[in-house]
């Protein structure tokens, strides 16, 4: 038990610092995801038709495929 409690606290520097570069991520995933969003929600409001055209075209290609499939093409 002492053992374990010792290597908790011998890499509690690292799981530190593996958290913080998980928040770094998640934060930074957020603001792009928002930014896009925010983008392609103009582009749909757009009179000029080829713009929300594409912007209706990319919305129905994420929401008409599986997240699963989505991950599978961005992996390989």
């Amino acid at each position: 038990m002492q053992e374990s409690i010792q290597l908790v606290i011998d890499s509690l520097p690292f799981l530190l610092k593996g958290a913080g570069y998980t928040l770094q991520l998640s934060i930074g995933g957020m603001f792009f995801g928002l930014l896009l969003g925010f983008i392609l929600a103009l582009m749909r409001l757009s009179p000029i038709w080829p713009v929300r055209w594409l912007a209706r075209f990319y919305i129905s290609i994420f929401r008409g495929t599986p997240l699963i499939a989505q991950l599978f093409m961005i992996y390989y």
